[in-house]
C-alpha cells in the first residue's frame, strides 16, 4: 500500500487524535484506482460513523450514495420527532455532514434543504455554524439568501463562516490573514464594526456570479 494509503488508514480508523487535529483529507485525495476503491469499501464498512461519512464525501463516492441517503433519512426523522416531543433532547447534528457528503456526491436541492434549515433554524449554534461551513462547497443560487441572512446570526462563528461560505461560492478569497477583514469584523461584539463588515462582505459578491461546482 502507497504512504497515502497508511496516512488514510491511521487518520480515519487508528487516530485518536483525529476529532481534535482534523482529518487527513489530503490523503483522500492522493488515492486512486484499487486503493481508492477499498478506501470507500472500509469507509462504508464503518458507516454511519461521522469519519466515514466526511471521508466518503470527500472521495466523492458516488456507490455510498444510497447508504448515505439512508443515514440521512433516519437523521432527519430522529430531528423532527425530537422537535415534536417537549423536553426532548435534540440529536447530535450529524445531519449537516451527511447532506454536505451527499451534496459532494452528487449535487441535488434536497441535501442544500437540510443545510439550510440547519442554518436557519438550528438551535444549537454548533448545528448552524456546521452548516453554513458545509455550503462552502455549494455555490447554488437557492444557498446565497440564507448564508446572507446568517451574518445576522447571534453567533460570530456562525456569522464568520457564512461570511466565508458567501465568499467562496462567488469565486472570492474566504480567508484572510488581516484580522480588519470583513470576515473577522463580522464576528465583532461593536454592533457598529460588525455592521460595517456585513456591509463590505454584501458589496464584495453584489453583481457577481456564483463559482462552478
Amino acid at each position: 500500500m502507497s504512504a497515502a494509503f497508511e496516512r488514510f488508514r491511521y487518520s480515519f480508523f487508528d487516530d485518536p487524535m483525529s476529532a481534535r487535529d482534523g482529518l487527513d483529507l489530503a490523503a483522500l485525495r492522493e488515492l486512486a484506482g484499487d486503493e481508492r476503491a477499498r478506501a470507500v469499501e472500509m469507509l462504508i464498512d464503518v458507516l454511519p460513523d461521522t469519519r466515514a461519512v466526511i471521508g466518503l464525501g470527500e472521495l466523492r463516492a458516488r456507490e455510498a450514495e444510497p447508504f448515505l441517503a439512508q443515514i440521512l433519512d433516519a437523521e432527519e426523522q430522529e430531528y423532527r420527532e425530537a422537535l415534536a416531543t417537549p423536553g426532548a433532547d435534540r440529536p447530535a447534528d450529524k445531519r449537516t455532514y451527511v447532506a454536505k457528503a451527499l451534496w459532494q456526491v452528487r449535487p441535488d436541492p434536497r441535501w442544500l434543504a437540510t443545510l439550510i434549515d440547519a442554518l436557519a433554524h438550528g438551535s444549537e449554534w454548533t448545528e448552524r455554524m456546521h452548516a453554513a461551513e458545509a455550503l462552502f462547497v455549494a455555490p447554488d443560487p437557492i444557498v446565497v439568501e440564507p448564508l446572507k441572512a446568517a451574518l445576522d446570526d447571534e453567533n460570530e462563528l456562525v456569522r464568520h463562516h457564512a461570511a466565508r461560505a458567501l465568499l467562496h461560492i462567488h469565486g472570492l478569497p474566504a480567508d484572510a490573514g488581516d484580522r480588519d477583514h470583513f470576515v473577522y469584523r463580522i464576528m465583532s461584539d461593536d454592533p457598529a464594526r460588525r455592521e460595517a463588515g456585513k456591509r463590505d462582505i454584501l458589496a464584495a459578491v453584489a453583481g457577481r456570479v456564483l463559482a462552478a461546482r
